[in-house]
């Protein structure tokens, strides 16, 4: 798995605590791509949220994927751009 797909997989909102681990377990340099799985476990933790929690999770979702997929690094998201708690 390269880090591309692995940072997708922090995004897909169809069963993303699934993907979420895969891609941690999956690719072995967490720093590299600690910022995605850092956002990515922020919007399962909103996803708890009922209705609102959910349309927020869906559209950084969105947001994230398309941002990955023109540039390949991890995306900076509307507040929680910044936060990376999987670097060394």
């Amino acid at each position: 798995m390269d880090s591309k797909m692995a940072r997708i997989f922090c995004f897909i909102p169809i069963g993303q605590l699934i993907f979420w681990l895969i891609a941690l377990l999956a690719y072995q340099d967490k720093s590299e791509i600690g910022s995605s799985l850092t956002q990515g476990l922020i919007l399962i933790l909103i996803n708890l949220v009922p209705m609102v929690g959910t349309l927020v999770c869906i559209i950084f979702d969105i947001i994230a994927i398309v941002k990955i997929s023109q540039t390949g690094e991890d995306p900076e998201l509307p507040i929680i751009g910044g936060l990376n708690w999987f670097s060394k």
